[in-house]
């Protein structure tokens, strides 16, 4: 059923495995599942159509709409279940492989090492979409926040305290 799903959320198609090809539904089911008790994995069934033909359909506009039931009924759940597909689909080593076949560099762990990048250059890297300016570092000044008041207006969160 978790394999089904992670396909459902990740297919995969033209050179990037789909989630279960890269064993994220394993993942999933021990980061998220593994203290679940049948009851709870029951639950999950029935809120997907498991047994009714849902998610379990050979059809694949039927399992599409169980999902976005699932969805639906239980935000908070197929959240959870999203993200830990997401980020166990991009740390697998075969969509790792994947992402720099595409020319990106990409690294399961880039803090250890960093991404290479070109020093700023100003007249490659200034933006060409034409919004917004361009200011040199000794031209930027502090913004006037005195029409706010600050000094005497409280807010419901941080009051004057700050």
């Amino acid at each position: 059923m978790i394999r089904a799903l992670v396909d459902e959320l990740i297919p995969g198609a033209d050179g990037w495995p789909s989630a279960s090809d890269a064993g994220v539904h394993g993942i999933v089911a021990l980061r998220l599942f593994a203290d679940w008790s049948e009851a709870e994995t029951t639950a999950l069934a029935d809120l997907l159509g498991w047994q009714s033909g849902g998610l379990s359909s050979a059809d694949a506009e039927t399992r599409i709409g169980s999902v976005k039931a699932f969805e639906t009924a239980d935000r908070d759940l197929f959240d959870r279940i999203y993200t830990a597909a997401t980020l166990a689909y991009y740390e697998t080593p075969f969509v790792i492989e994947a992402i720099r076949h595409t020319g990106r560099p990409y690294s399961h762990r880039p803090h250890v090492t960093g991404y290479p990048m070109r020093p700023f250059d100003f007249a490659r890297d200034m933006p060409g979409h034409q919004r917004g300016h361009y200011l040199n570092t000794n031209e930027v000044g502090p913004v006037d926040t005195s029409a706010l008041d600050l000094d005497t207006a409280k807010t419901d969160q941080w009051g004057l305290e700050r």
